[in-house]
């Protein structure tokens, strides 16, 4: 009896002592929260400079090669063409 009533004052104890103690720390999210912010917008800024460079490149890509005595004209339609000068 004497024996299970030091061991059960010892739990006891130990209980009480581990639920006393704080926590681990834990990393703050804050930090990665604006870590993953801005990789998110810098992947919307290359994003949004390769559509700006690819509506370059297909603007340009639509002018035909016109030879001499020709220039580029847009057809009413909207469609580039030569035209003579």
């Amino acid at each position: 009896m004497k024996r299970s009533l030091i061991m059960s004052t010892f739990l006891l104890v130990f209980l009480a002592a581990g639920c006393a103690t704080n926590p681990a720390a834990a990393p703050q999210p804050a930090a990665d929260q604006s870590r993953d912010h801005d990789r998110d917008a810098q992947r919307e800024r290359d994003a949004q400079r390769e559509r700006d460079a690819q509506a370059e490149r297909d603007r340009q890509g639509n002018t035909p090669a016109c030879p001499a005595g020709e220039h580029a004209a847009t057809d009413h339609d909207g469609r580039p063409i030569c035209a003579r000068d």
